[in-house]
């Protein structure tokens, strides 16, 4: 039973007797009620009415409802926090019949700090020379079994690039747009330009923490490099038994969006969920606060380049 009309009928009313009725029958006020409102309204009342309001419902009525009201703010969340405290707590996992289930959005577009988020880890120094870069957990644990096995086989793996929130990919697409190396294109075209290897905010895998660049940055040193053509060449016999696979292949199979990248390997047992979630439920408001966002429609940012990977 919820008493919040009741109290606000005798409230209005200034009717002392039925208000003290419906203090008696109280023992724990229930969730479903509004006790903010409540409170705030009572306190409006006291203080419309003021002096005279004294003689009609005394302080002592006031200070009869102040614990049941205290009570239930202080020990019941209301729908709102319980909504906000499951967002937080969910995480990534293979969906069932909704491609979503399981997912925080705020993973899908990068609009999260991945020190905060208990789903990463450091990367750890044998891995990798840079300080304080992350990977999901699950992620790291395979890619450590598959660190183990290439150096059995002398070949060492050496992580680049791993999460990028929003916010990094925000500073390397602005820096690349602001660049000389991208000045003799306009608009729409220079947007296509810089996305031959970089991601827009809110579109890149990197985002989902998921992701790894090795070892280098070009694929002439995979191609080349006797270093890099035995490490290339080890990957693409073995990744795939640690879940890892180059997403961004040779593009004369007719994949849209980005030029082949080598070095780029992903984690498909997580990646794959996040990709169909985001697919069906692209992240709003991504694409926007950053250099030339106006353009992501147009150039089907989505259709193009989130979804335009080369699969298993």
């Amino acid at each position: 039973m919820t008493y919040v009309p009741q109290i606000h009928s005798a409230l209005r009313a200034e009717s002392l007797g039925a208000t003290q009725q419906i203090l008696a029958d109280v023992q724990k006020p229930p969730a479903e009620d509004t006790h903010l409102e409540l409170m705030l309204f009572a306190l409006n009342v006291l203080n419309k009415h003021e002096i005279y309001t004294m003689k009609k419902i005394p302080w002592l009525l006031f200070l009869q409802l102040l614990p049941f009201i205290w009570m239930s703010c202080s020990e019941t969340p209301s729908k709102h926090e319980e909504n906000d405290a499951q967002e937080l707590q969910r995480t990534d996992s293979i969906p069932g019949t909704n491609p979503c289930s399981g997912t925080n959005p705020m993973h899908l577009a990068g609009q999260f700090n991945p020190a905060n988020d208990p789903e990463f880890q450091v990367i750890s120094a044998r891995f990798t020379p840079k300080t304080r870069i992350f990977l999901r957990k699950e992620a790291l644990s395979a890619f450590e079994a598959m660190w183990n096995a290439a150096r059995n086989d002398g070949i060492e793996l050496i992580i680049l690039s791993a999460t990028r929130n929003w916010t990094y990919q925000r500073g390397i697409w602005n820096r690349k747009w602001n660049g000389l190396g991208y000045s003799e294109f306009e608009g729409k075209a220079r947007a296509i330009e810089i996305l031959k290897y970089s991601a827009m905010p809110g579109s890149s895998r990197h985002h989902w923490g998921t992701d790894i660049d090795l070892n280098a940055f070009e694929n002439e040193w995979f191609e080349n490099d006797p270093v890099g053509k035995a490490l290339y060449a080890w990957l693409q016999a073995n990744a795939s038994q640690y879940g890892y696979h180059q997403v961004y292949g040779d593009t004369s199979n007719g994949r849209r969006g980005y030029r082949e990248e080598k070095w780029h390997w992903s984690y498909l047992p997580l990646a794959d969920p996040l990709l169909a979630c985001y697919l069906s439920h692209p992240p709003s408001g991504a694409f926007e606060g950053f250099e030339g966002a106006q353009w992501s429609d147009s150039i089907s940012i989505v259709e193009s380049y989130v979804n335009g990977i080369d699969r298993p």
